[in-house]
């Protein structure tokens, strides 16, 4: 009997997945195989196969939920801004948060020709989950048609090389908020506005300067319609996102994703 209690249980769901993202990280989209995987999930690789079709379909499903975990992220801002200038935030948001991933950093050094496929073929699983995730929180306000496949469309593209191109190591944090504020000024055009204004433009708050760049928006133009309510904002505890944390952690900051440097984001 004393057998069945040295049996080890099989990891969870969430378990794998981040492993799935920790080979991805370690070894490149090209090199992590089932054998890493299994390896950091604490299993073997016929657990994995009696569970997953093949290596690519788990890549796929922890990669997507991982995006999905970041883009809600990308929503939590505390920040009381306009409408449209909160969609802007969103978007600049999101890309940081995808550029400054492990897995999006490795995969530019080790497999840029990906980087590069992605960039210019945006038809992937991935690209359709921002895609949908930009027509509920950006340009929901624009009706169903072609205006909004068109602005969503131009929002993507230009957002796509901003999030999949790390910045070096060796970059300041004027550096990171230069990049968000080509981003900010670009997504502002994309949706109609006109630069520069004062609706959501630079605070003293050290991290409203980080986040934004010191980009400035535009107040809605004469004529443009409402913002869709979905385009709505959770509260977050964090009143340094994306800024410098103390060594022992952020007392106030509730998501790991959000810490600085910037760790993994993997939902618990």
């Amino acid at each position: 009997m004393s057998g069945f209690l040295n049996v080890k249980a099989p990891p969870g769901m969430s378990t794998v997945h981040r492993a799935t993202l920790d080979a991805l990280a370690q070894y490149g989209p090209r090199r992590a195989g089932m054998t890493q995987i299994a390896r950091l999930a604490g299993t073997n690789r016929p657990y994995l196969y009696r569970n997953w079709a093949s290596r690519e379909a788990l890549v796929r499903e922890a990669t997507r939920l991982e995006l999905k975990h970041l883009l809600y992220l990308a929503r939590e801002t505390v920040d009381p801004l306009p409408p449209r200038c909160l969609a802007v935030r969103f978007v600049v948001r999101a890309a940081r948060l995808v550029r400054e991933h492990p897995v999006v950093r490795t995969m530019a050094r080790t497999d840029p020709d990906l980087v590069h496929a992605s960039i210019l073929r945006p038809a992937t699983d991935w690209h359709s989950l921002a895609w949908a995730w930009l027509c509920d929180y950006v340009t929901g306000h624009l009706a169903a048609g072609a205006e909004r496949d068109s602005t969503t469309l131009a929002v993507l593209t230009t957002a796509i090389p901003y999030a999949l191109t790390p910045p070096a190591d060796s970059s300041t944090p004027e550096d990171r908020a230069a990049i968000d504020a080509r981003l900010s000024t670009a997504v502002h055009l994309c949706l109609g506005a006109s630069l520069p204004c004062t609706d959501c433009g630079p605070t003293d708050s050290a991290s409203r300067a980080t986040v934004t760049g010191g980009a400035a928006c535009s107040r809605v133009k004469p004529g443009m319609p409402p913002f869709n309510s979905r385009a709505r904002t959770a509260t977050t505890r964090c009143s340094t996102f994306l800024g410098p944390h103390p060594a022992s952690g952020c007392s106030d900051c509730s998501h790991k994703a959000e810490r600085s440097p910037y760790t993994l984001g993997y939902a618990e």
